[in-house]
C-alpha cells in the first residue's frame, strides 16, 4: 500500500510540476538563455545548513539536481530578461537510511547568468501522502563546470 501511495504521490507531484511549467522552447532565439545550458556546481543553503549540489540545464528545458541523495528532475525556462530564468525541480526527501519520507518542490529564480549565478526561491515540503509540511527559503550559489549538459 505504501508503495502504491508513494507512486501516486510522486506521479501527482511530477504531473503538477510538468503542468505548471509548460512553455515553448526555453531559449527560442535568446542568447542570454543559452548561457544557462550546461553543468553547474556549488552549494545550496537552507534552514541554516549548506550542502554541495550540481545542476544541469539542457537545451530542451530539462533541469536536473544532483546531490548526495540522488538525482532529481524538473524544468527550466527563460523569464524574459537578459539572463533571467526560473527552474522547478521535484526532489525526493529521504531519512538517514535512504527511506523516502516525502517530496521537496523546488522553485528558484535568478538573473544575470555568466560563469556563475545565484538563485533564491522557496522550497515546499510535502509528506508521502501529499500533505504540506513546511516551506523554506533556499539560496543557490554555483559556477559553470561543463558546457555539454547530460542528465
Amino acid at each position: 500500500m505504501k508503495r502504491i501511495l508513494a507512486t501516486m504521490v510522486s506521479a501527482g507531484v511530477l504531473s503538477a510540476l510538468a503542468a505548471g511549467t509548460a512553455h515553448p522552447a526555453p531559449y527560442a532565439g535568446t542568447d542570454s538563455s543559452r548561457q544557462l545550458v550546461g553543468k553547474w556546481a556549488g552549494t545550496v543553503t537552507h534552514g541554516g545548513t549548506t550542502g554541495d549540489i550540481e545542476l544541469i540545464f539542457t537545451p530542451s528545458g530539462k533541469a536536473c539536481l544532483i546531490t548526495s541523495a540522488g538525482v532529481s528532475t524538473g524544468r527550466w525556462k527563460s523569464t524574459g530578461g537578459a539572463g533571467d530564468f526560473n527552474y522547478k525541480i521535484a526532489e525526493a526527501m529521504t531519512d538517514g537510511s535512504g527511506t523516502q519520507q516525502g517530496w521537496i518542490y523546488i522553485d528558484q529564480n535568478t538573473e544575470a547568468v555568466s560563469s556563475t549565478f545565484t538563485s533564491t526561491g522557496v522550497s515546499h515540503v510535502y509528506d508521502m501522502a501529499g500533505n504540506p509540511q513546511f516551506t523554506q527559503v533556499a539560496d543557490v550559489d554555483v559556477h559553470r563546470v561543463a558546457g555539454t549538459p547530460s542528465c
